[in-house]
């Protein structure tokens, strides 16, 4: 916390976490066509408009730096982030199903197609640095002092960051409830998933979240070896 509050504070750099925000669309819904979920929430990150009013302070800024402070974001937006960091930059549109297709087996309707690949937005972030957080977030998985051990061993090298969400309410026994998280792509020679678990009232982001993950993409790994299986057998015959 102490690095990113001290990073952050540096001249010219928050105008940057902010642009950053923007290019994301934190704080904004998706396009309720691609992603229709009725209770579908925005979420809230500072505008420049926002930090420049006279009751913006240093500590306002301190506080977004380590995610705290006047932001919230959704799984699916931290997703779509995770994605944009994998991929090399490019701001996906979510989307929920690839297509629909009537219920009737007669229907000459055609299917409604949901376009994969969709590029909202740019990261605009250099190669360079996407290669320096791509190895930060491999070393929270495999080295000895990362939070994400719990995802060892489920098929894919995985790169990912554990977080914590302190909540002001108090569980039953006095502790705090807290919102755990676990952000993640996979593979890292070839990024294919990215896979963000957050519990409520959770223990840790890698003692909670992360073994989930593991489960995740150790299903995943097993999806894909009985595709590989398959085709092989079909080859053959």
């Amino acid at each position: 916390n102490a690095y990113f509050i001290d990073t952050g504070l540096r001249p010219g750099v928050f105008e940057r976490v902010i642009e950053l925000g923007r290019r994301l669309h934190l704080g904004e819904k998706f396009d309720s066509q691609s992603v229709p979920l009725r209770q579908q929430a925005a979420g809230h990150f500072p505008t420049a408009k926002r930090v420049a009013k006279n009751d913006w302070r240093d500590g306002s800024t301190a506080n977004i730096c380590i995610g705290q402070g006047e932001m919230d974001v959704t799984p699916l937006q931290i997703a779509v982030m995770i994605s944009a960091i994998a991929n090399g930059g490019n701001v996906l549109k979510p989307r929920l199903v690839d297509r629909l297709e009537s219920s009737d087996p007669a229907s000459i309707e055609p299917p409604t197609i949901f376009p994969r690949g969709q590029v909202r937005d740019q990261l605009g972030v250099s190669k360079r640095s996407l290669t320096i957080l791509h190895e930060a977030m491999l070393s929270e998985t495999e080295s000895p002092e990362g939070t994400g051990k719990a995802v060892l061993g489920c098929g894919f090298r995985v790169c990912g960051k554990t977080g914590t969400a302190e909540l002001d309410s108090l569980r039953a026994d006095g502790g705090k409830k807290n919102t755990t998280w676990f952000g993640s792509f996979a593979p890292y020679e070839s990024p294919r998933y990215a896979v963000v678990i957050m519990v409520e009232d959770g223990a840790s982001g890698g003692g909670t979240c992360a073994p989930i993950a593991h489960d995740v993409y150790k299903a995943l790994d097993e999806f894909e070896k009985r595709n590989t299986a398959k085709a092989l057998t079909a080859t053959t015959r």
